[in-house]
């Protein structure tokens, strides 16, 4: 089977041939007239070009199974269905979606050899090439190289890259940083993999060179505070189209939360970002109410997540002020904290005089918060004043009957108009109300 050059070669070859035809059919026509317009309607009707033509005759799956073949390589399952059904849809672009978590890709999960058959097959169809997600597989620094050789100016319809929990380090990254800065890349999501400080801050670099980024997804990379500050920093000082941001998970080893100061300062003047995802920050009470302090002045976040922090009974008025006080969030996330820790009720009775008052949100997140009985009946007496809210997340915490009444009775009543989709399912057996786990779409 052909190699990554007799491939360009022959692509080449048949575009000349096809030109070629093109003008002898032309000067027919021109001499001939009428007489020559079946035949001219023939040959384009026969004509193929771009990326029908290497899919022709499924000629770039034979060459990505021949490849695999030498190299002693199983075909990924994956590769092969996208490559059929872009020859099947016979559109302009194709995708690649090989996510190794798909039960079908469980024993042929892409590490950095099937990247180096990747990139020379693909290579000349990499124009072509308009998302690509080959998350949860066994990429690493090679594998990330190989990669960025595939990308560059030639990518010139990439607008997804998806490579997340991989193992790509600092090198990987900044193969791949270097390439993206050429292509109209809107959303890159390479999360879960070990980058560490020195690819983090090349990802702020990228973000300060891509301005049509319109979706970052780097948490988990094991990016200290001086990544997101000079992530912080960059975003104030540098326009950006970035609208989706998850910095979840850094390796913070200070209590002084200096970092969630500039990232408050950043979303003050902010115009652009909608979704936030602060999550696993070791974020306490100073440092959400710094936070909340900056936001009160932004009007066009929707989406602010701050699961797995320290936030208690202060966090939670701060951001019962920040709902009652003209917020635009529409989901906000505060699972996995300790507002009601030692039945403290404060931090709810806050946060439901803010749901009163607010006509935003729709979805609210309260799990694992250790919230008591009077807690969670403070709550459910301002969902009957609050009808925008349509998603909540309580059922992980300390229930009793008066607590789990209000909301069966809530419920109930509930779905006669805008229906409360929650976790959980109330049921009356023997005269008590009994909540139960109930699997929702996250």
């Amino acid at each position: 089977w052909p190699t990554r050059g007799c491939l360009i070669r022959i692509f080449l070859r048949h575009h000349i041939a096809m030109a070629d035809e093109d003008e002898i059919v032309g000067a027919s026509v021109a001499g001939a007239g009428a007489e020559t317009a079946p035949e001219d309607t023939q040959t384009d009707s026969g004509a193929l070009s771009g990326l029908q033509g290497l899919l022709a005759d499924s000629g770039l799956l034979k060459a990505y199974a021949s490849e695999c073949h030498i190299a002693s390589r199983k075909v990924n399952p994956l590769v092969e269905r996208c490559l059929l059904e872009a020859a099947e849809a016979k559109k302009d672009t194709f995708y690649v979606e090989a996510p190794g978590n798909d039960k079908r890709a469980f024993t042929s999960r892409i590490g950095d050899e099937d990247l180096l058959i990747l990139s020379k097959v693909f290579y000349v169809a990499s124009p072509f090439l308009c998302r690509l997600d080959l998350s949860y597989n066994l990429i690493g620094d090679d594998g990330a190289k190989y990669l960025a050789s595939l990308m560059g100016p030639r990518a010139e319809a990439l607008s997804s890259l998806q490579l997340r929990s991989n193992a790509i380090g600092p090198e990987g990254c900044q193969a791949l940083c270097e390439v993206l800065r050429s292509t109209p890349l809107k959303r890159f999501d390479i999360s879960m993999n070990p980058l560490g400080k020195e690819g983090g801050l090349m990802l702020v670099s990228l973000v300060q060179r891509s301005p049509n980024l319109l979706e970052l997804f780097m948490g988990d990379t094991e990016a200290d505070i001086d990544v997101l500050v000079s992530l912080a920093a960059v975003l104030r000082r540098h326009p950006s189209q970035l609208a989706v941001l998850d910095v979840q998970n850094p390796r913070i080893s200070t209590l002084q939360e200096d970092h969630t100061v500039h990232l408050g300062k950043m979303m003050r003047s902010n115009t652009k970002i909608t979704d936030l995802y602060l999550g696993k920050q070791r974020m306490r009470d100073e440092g959400a109410r710094q936070l909340v302090d900056f936001l009160l002045e932004n009007k066009v976040l929707r989406v602010l997540d701050l699961r797995c922090n320290e936030l208690g009974a202060v966090s939670a008025y701060c951001l019962g002020t920040l709902l009652a006080h003209g917020s635009q969030l529409v989901s906000l996330n505060l699972s996995c904290n300790r507002i009601g820790e030692k039945n403290n009720v404060d931090g709810a009775k806050a946060l439901a005089e803010g749901l009163v008052h607010n006509s935003h949100l729709e979805h609210l997140d309260l799990n694992h918060n250790e919230l008591c009985g009077q807690a969670l009946s403070l709550l459910g007496e301002s969902l009957q004043h609050s009808t925008k809210l349509v998603s909540l997340r309580l059922f992980h915490n300390h229930w009793d009957q008066p607590s789990s009444y209000l909301f069966h009775t809530l419920l109930t009543g509930r779905s006669k108009g805008v229906p409360l989709k929650a976790d959980f399912r109330t049921s009356e057996v023997d005269q008590q109300i009994h909540i139960s786990k109930l699997e929702v779409d996250r």
